[in-house]
């Protein structure tokens, strides 16, 4: 696979700006020593874990490959585009099967263009209401990793930083609202981020974690219902997320992992998730800058 992507990256690229997502399969990677030869053969800059602020806790593998998620077998990760909560976010995704699960933990896809397409001709008021207003996002972080919620990383790790006083000074560099709570958990509130997204082709990407917050953000700090307003400080209700969530179930294709199996995606114009599994399932990522 590393010598077909060296030579083969011009028209892999443009399957991936067509349609977003394209499966390797039936070559020979062994092991994530392997994977990880195979990202740096597509010849792109990494986008490192440490210096992103997604919110999944997840453990380093290699300095490029680390586990896509440490949530629960049971819980579901909705669909969302990577980081597109935050100012930071990945161009291009990487994933590969080290252990294929024994039922479920599929990978839900969406193309994030038909939905908005889709959403316009059905809602054209929400449609525009989110392309013209944009979003915030708000979050509760803990201060030591939560294993247990699939948005558990530890404010500490989420902005690399050891202090109190220097997590404020890293959020007011990045435009946050933030506020201290019980337990020296830490509430932040994003800057105004699109909830549209235009590729340079002219198509238009339902780019956000919206699906993902409405379905998905419960712990036991964080509620659906206060995570996400429109960028006006509105809130966003299910009522605005009920046709895009209806849309995004219609159009999903769910990929069923084999051992070695490598998925590109394009995540600008895909949307991703994981479905619960039972057994074992080991599924690695690396993130292009």
């Amino acid at each position: 696979l590393t010598g077909f992507l060296a030579t083969a990256k011009d028209e892999i690229g443009k399957v991936l700006q067509d349609v977003g997502t394209v499966l390797f399969r039936g070559f020979a990677i062994p092991n994530p020593e392997a994977f990880h030869s195979v990202v740096e053969a597509y010849g792109e800059a990494a986008f490192t874990y440490e210096e992103s602020l997604s919110n999944a806790v997840r453990l380093n593998v290699t300095s490029r490959v680390f586990t896509a998620n440490e949530a629960p077998s049971d819980v579901e990760i909705f669909l969302h585009h990577e980081m597109a909560q935050t100012p930071i976010f990945p161009s291009k995704l990487m994933f590969y099967c080290e252990v294929a699960p024994e039922y479920g933990g599929t990978t839900p896809l969406c193309r994030s263009d038909a939905l908005f397409s889709e959403l316009e001709l059905r809602d054209p008021e929400v449609a525009s209401a989110f392309d013209s207003r944009g979003v915030r996002y708000s979050n509760v972080m803990p201060s030591e990793n939560d294993k247990l919620s699939g948005q558990g990383r530890s404010w500490r790790a989420t902005l690399g930083v050891d202090t109190p006083s220097a997590a404020e000074e890293r959020l007011d560099f990045l435009g946050y609202e933030w506020e201290w709570r019980e337990n020296h958990t830490l509430r932040v509130i994003s800057p105004k981020l699109p909830a549209v997204r235009t590729l340079k082709d002219g198509r238009k990407t339902f780019f956000n974690q919206l699906i993902a917050a409405f379905c998905g953000w419960s712990d036991k700090r964080t509620s659906a219902s206060s995570s996400v307003t429109f960028g006006d400080g509105e809130p966003i209700t299910m009522e605005h997320m009920r046709r895009p969530i209806e849309i995004s179930r219609e159009l999903t294709y769910d990929h069923e992992w084999r051992v070695g199996d490598v998925v590109l995606i394009d995540n600008f114009l895909v949307m991703h998730g994981r479905r619960p599994f039972r057994g074992q399932r080991r599924i690695l990522a690396s993130l292009i800058n």
